[in-house]
C-alpha cells in the first residue's frame, strides 16, 4: 500500500485499525459523527503503559518519538473521547484512586481492577491500555473499555501503526476513541436523516456515469430497492443509510463503497466485488452473498442473519457481526499468506455471533474468534488452524471429529461433558 494512503496493517491479524486508516485517506471517509451535545458519560482513561519491544529498547528514544506527536498517547485518547461526547476524569483523581486501591497503575491491567477503579472515582466507564514499540517502523495501541456498573469489557481493541508514529499517533487515538465510543450501548444513536424519494434504475445509472472515484457520488439515504443494478460499477459511492432492500447486485463493482447503516435485507450480491467497503452496521439479513469477495472489507457490527455467504472470499473486520444462522460453507476466511511481508491480513471476528453458522469446509485459518458465540455451529471439514478461541462459546458444535487444524488452533477448549 502506497505510503499516501496511509500506511497501517494488521499486527499479525486483521484488525480494524487497518481498514479504517487505510479507508479514510484513500476512500474519502467520512468521520464517524460525534455524539449528540446531549450525552454526557464520564471515563477515566489510565495512562497507557509504553512498552519498547524493538531490538534495541531505548526508553528515551521511544518517550520522545511519541511526545513529538505533541502530545501523549493518554492525552490525546481523552481528548478524542470528549469530542465524542465523554468526560474525562482528571489524571490527579485517577492516580488518587490508584492510590487509595493500593494498586499501582502497571498492575490495573484487568476488567475486575478497571471497574473497581471506576468506583471509586465514581466514574461510569474506565480504559486502560498499553503502546507497543516493536520495531522503528512497527508500533501497537491496544485499549480496553470497561463499564464500571458491570464490571465487565464492552470492547478491546488493537492498531497496528506503520510510519512515523508521531504523524499517526494522533489519527489513530481518534479511531481508537470513535471504535470504544461505538461499544456503549448507552451511547445515543444519531437520529436518521428523512429518507429521499426512490430512484429509478436510469436515474442511478445517470448519477454514477457523472462520478468518478476521487470525486464519488453521494447517494446517502436514497432508495434503490428493487432495482436491477447488476454488474453496475459504483465507483466508490457513498450509499451510507441507503435502502437496497431485495436490490439485485449481482456481479456488481463496489469496491471502496460506503454502505454504513443501509438496509439491503434480501439483496442479490452474488459474485459481487466489495473490497475495501465499508458495511459497518449494514442489515444484510437474508441477502445472497454466494462468491462474493470481501477483501479488507468493515463489517463491524453488521447483520447478515441467515444470510449466504457460501464460498465467499472474507478477510474482514467483522467484530460484533451478526451472523446468526448464516451459510458460509466453503466460504475462504483464511488469513492472507501473500500479504506476509506488510503483516499477515486476517479476518477478526471479535464477539461476533455465529450460532447455528453452517461452516462447513470453510477456510478460518488464523481468524480471531476471541469471545465469538459459536454454539450450534457446523464445523464439519472446517480448517481451524492458528484460529484463536480465546473465551468463545463452543456449545452444541457440529463435526468435531472432522475439524481440521484442531491441534494448532489456539485456546479452543470444548465445554465439559459437551
Amino acid at each position: 500500500m502506497a505510503d499516501g494512503c496511509g500506511s497501517i496493517f494488521p499486527a499479525g491479524r486483521f484488525t480494524v485499525s487497518w481498514v479504517l486508516f487505510i479507508a479514510l485517506p484513500c476512500l474519502g471517509l467520512a468521520p464517524v459523527e460525534s455524539a449528540p451535545p446531549t450525552f454526557s458519560r464520564s471515563v477515566a482513561v489510565m495512562e497507557l503503559a509504553v512498552a519498547d519491544r524493538s531490538p534495541a529498547p531505548d526508553v528515551a528514544r521511544t518517550g520522545a518519538s511519541l511526545a513529538a506527536s505533541g502530545n501523549t498517547p493518554t492525552a490525546w485518547l481523552a481528548s478524542h473521547l470528549a469530542s465524542n461526547g465523554y468526560e474525562p476524569v482528571e489524571a490527579a483523581r485517577i492516580g488518587r484512586a490508584l492510590q487509595t486501591m493500593g494498586t499501582p497503575a502497571a498492575a490495573c491491567t484487568d476488567a475486575a481492577c478497571a471497574a473497581q477503579l471506576g468506583k471509586v472515582i465514581g466514574t461510569e466507564l474506565v480504559v486502560f491500555g498499553r503502546v507497543i514499540k516493536v520495531s522503528d517502523l512497527i508500533w501497537l495501541v491496544e485499549a480496553t473499555l470497561v463499564d464500571t456498573g458491570q464490571g465487565r469489557i464492552l470492547r478491546s481493541e488493537q492498531l497496528e501503526l506503520k510510519g512515523d508514529v508521531a504523524q499517526l499517533l494522533p489519527r489513530s487515538m481518534r479511531s481508537m476513541a470513535r471504535r470504544l465510543a461505538a461499544a456503549d450501548p448507552r451511547r445515543p444513536v444519531a437520529a436518521p436523516s428523512p429518507q429521499q424519494p426512490a430512484l429509478s434504475r436510469d436515474q442511478v445509472l445517470a448519477l454514477l456515469a457523472a462520478g468518478n472515484e476521487r470525486a464519488p457520488i453521494d447517494l446517502t439515504g436514497r432508495d434503490l430497492s428493487g432495482l436491477d443494478l447488476a454488474g453496475v460499477d459504483f465507483r466508490r459511492a457513498d450509499l451510507s443509510r441507503a435502502r437496497l432492500v431485495r436490490t439485485r447486485l449481482r456481479g456488481a463493482r463496489m469496491h471502496g463503497v460506503k454502505l454504513n447503516d443501509a438496509v439491503a435485507t434480501g439483496a442479490d450480491l452474488a459474485s459481487a466485488v466489495l473490497d475495501l467497503a465499508a458495511l459497518e452496521r449494514i442489515d444484510l439479513s437474508g441477502a445472497n452473498l454466494r462468491e462474493a469477495s470481501l477483501y479488507a472489507t468493515i463489517l463491524t457490527g453488521a447483520v447478515l442473519v441467515e444470510a449466504d455467504l457460501t464460498r465467499a472470499r472474507i478477510i474482514s473486520t467483522m467484530s460484533g457481526v451478526k451472523l446468526t444462522r448464516a451459510k458460509l460453507a466453503g466460504a475462504d476466511l483464511g488469513a492472507d499468506p501473500g500479504n506476509q511481508p506488510m503483516g499477515i491480513m486476517r479476518t477478526d471476528a471479535t464477539g461476533a455471533d455465529l450460532a447455528q453458522a453452517d461452516l462447513t469446509s470453510a477456510n478460518l485459518r488464523k481468524v480471531n474468534f476471541t469471545r465469538a458465540d459459536l454454539s450450534g455451529a457446523d464445523l464439519t471439514g472446517a480448517d481451524v488452524a492458528g484460529a484463536d478461541f480465546t473465551g468463545a462459546i463452543l456449545r452444541g458444535i457440529q463435526g468435531r471429529s472432522d475439524l481440521r487444524g484442531a491441534d494448532r488452533a489456539k485456546n479452543l477448549e470444548w465445554p465439559a461433558g459437551d
